[in-house]
């Protein structure tokens, strides 16, 4: 019926009815009825009707099916998704990426650590020398710097203005190095940008910046799981349907094989063409076959499957066929509900996105940056001085105050210019494919949608047909029981009660796939469905 719960075990009970009528051949002429109840078929001598069972099905106390029974236990999609977001290698990445990125966080701040400057002149004409020592301390306030220092000059007479300390010298930011006494000189100072670096300089912007992409990194992050969820999601499905199809292929062989014996009886009393033992036997090497192909398809399921899977030093696990559930868990009706207003929850809350946001933030910064490097370097220094011990020169005022005002143009700024160009079509890129993106997470929830409801009406026509094709295999190998039916006909209908199997089991499989698929559009993560 439509109604009815679709499921995997459900779709091979055909095969299962089919496994009974063969057995019943064993002891002709009197075959078992299959599973929808006893069969009305004139046999001798009548032997009451039993329930079948398909081959991966036990029976209870009271005769009723029951799931067949695993070595191990089942491996469920919340088991995978726990083993990817915990031991996977990718998601390891991910979370050094976050590392690597507060690494470089803390490098950025760094930028503002105090610095120890030093430095020993001689000058052997005059046989003079000179010590100069100092500490400079950066600040984000407006560009601050601030500075102070000690030096000491001995020698035959002072050391002041000669060519290695000039006028335009301020920028080592020590002050005057003229020597005036004995004990050397104290000075401290600050300096101030007034145009380029006043508002945003180098050392704010990479902070800014490596701060931005720490937050960025850990949506990185969150957007790998995701994306491993939907990946791991689709392998288990996979993994899964292709098992049940195994077993359905298994079952069908086992109808061949289950027969050999009976018709090779039925042909020495003569009730049956010779030919029909051949053709059985062909029938045996064909679904073989199938078995072998359906046995590959299992492994290589199993293979890509233990890339999510993985034990708890993170090795690969290939999960055994005892670990197999014994059916598709039952489908929920899609519902659509208000799509635009799924679409944008996703724009809000798809961790990609959050991270394409977070970059442009970042070339945002820097476009700021590269706008400020055009403006021509106009500092603002000023430093007081105290002279320590005895004067070397007569009248001299220990304290001293200086203001120094230094700029620097260069012409015709094209070194500027061309980072403000690259700049800003890096930000003109970031912002298209965000764009790019907004529409191709509308599409995928779209799709998504479709999708799961194509695969549920795919899933209700063919549980329509496992119903009609169990039906029709049935009857015919009743009629073959019966003498009146023909081997070929019996082999047609139930290669085409297993292909209905299989349609059904992969249209169910493809729906908790776009289920997976859908939840990953939607930025929620997959959620676990057991079977």
């Amino acid at each position: 019926m439509m109604t009815r719960t679709l499921r995997a075990a459900g779709s091979a009970t055909l095969l299962g009815a089919l496994l009974s009528a063969a057995n019943a051949s064993a002891a002709p002429p009197v075959p078992r009825p299959r599973d929808t109840g006893p069969l009305e078929v004139p046999v001798e001598p009548p032997k009451a009707p039993q329930k079948e069972v398909p081959a991966w099905e036990d029976q209870d106390e009271a005769g009723e099916t029951i799931p067949k029974t695993r070595a191990g236990p089942v491996l469920t999609l919340a088991e995978v998704l726990d083993s990817v977001e915990q031991r996977d290698p990718r998601m390891k990445s991910a979370e050094l990426g976050i590392r690597g990125a507060e690494g470089h966080a803390k490098g950025a701040r760094g930028m503002y650590d105090p610095v120890v400057r030093g430095r020993a002149v001689v000058e052997p004409v005059y046989r003079n020398s000179i010590l100069d020592a100092r500490v400079e301390q950066p600040t984000p306030l407006w560009g601050l710097t601030a500075w102070a220092g000690w030096q000491v000059g001995v020698g035959r007479r002072p050391y002041y203005n000669t060519t290695i300390d000039t006028i335009l010298d301020v920028d080592d930011r020590v002050g005057s190095r003229d020597v005036r006494s004995t004990l050397g000189t104290l000075s401290a100072g600050l300096t101030l940008p007034l145009w380029k670096d006043r508002a945003i300089d180098r050392r704010r912007a990479n902070i800014r910046q490596s701060s931005m992409e720490r937050d960025r990194m850990k949506e990185v992050r969150d957007a790998k799981l995701l994306e491993l969820e939907v990946a791991a999601a689709t392998s288990y499905w996979t993994w899964v349907a292709n098992g049940l199809r195994l077993e359905i292929e298994e079952t069908l062989l086992a109808l061949a094989q289950k027969r050999e014996g009976a018709l090779r009886r039925r042909i020495e009393l003569g009730a049956l063409d010779p030919l029909a033992g051949v053709d059985n036997r062909r029938l045996i090497l064909d679904r073989e076959g199938r078995v072998v192909a359906a046995e590959r398809a299992f492994q290589q399921a199993g293979l890509d499957l233990s890339l999510y899977l993985r034990d708890g030093a993170g090795n690969p696990v290939i999960p055994s066929v005892d670990r197999l559930p014994a059916r598709l868990p039952a489908m929920a009706d899609p519902d659509n509900g208000n799509i635009e207003a799924e679409i944008g929850a996703a724009l809000e809350r798809r961790p990609d996105r959050r991270a394409r946001l977070t970059l442009r933030s970042q070339a945002d910064v820097e476009l700021r940056w590269a706008k400020n490097q055009r403006a021509p370097k106009v500092e603002l220094s000023a430093w007081v001085s105290r002279y320590m011990g005895r004067p070397l020169l007569p009248d001299f005022v220990r304290t001293g105050a200086v203001l120094a005002l230094v700029f620097e143009i260069p012409i015709p700024l094209r070194y500027a210019r061309g980072q403000l160009e690259a700049t800003r079509a890096s930000a003109e890129a970031i912002a298209a494919e965000l764009r790019l993106l907004d529409d191709t997470i509308s599409v995928e929830i779209r799709d998504g949608h479709q999708a799961l409801v194509a695969a549920y009406r795919r899933a209700r026509l063919a549980n329509q047909e496992v119903d009609l094709t169990r039906q029709l295999a049935a009857a015919e190998y009743r009629k073959f029981q019966l003498g009146a039916g023909d081997l070929l006909l019996v082999n047609l209908r139930e290669v085409a009660s297993a292909d209905a199997a299989h349609n059904e089991i992969q249209a169910v499989s493809d729906y908790f796939v776009a289920k997976a698929k859908l939840e990953g559009s939607l930025g929620m993560g997959v959620q676990p469905v057991t079977p």
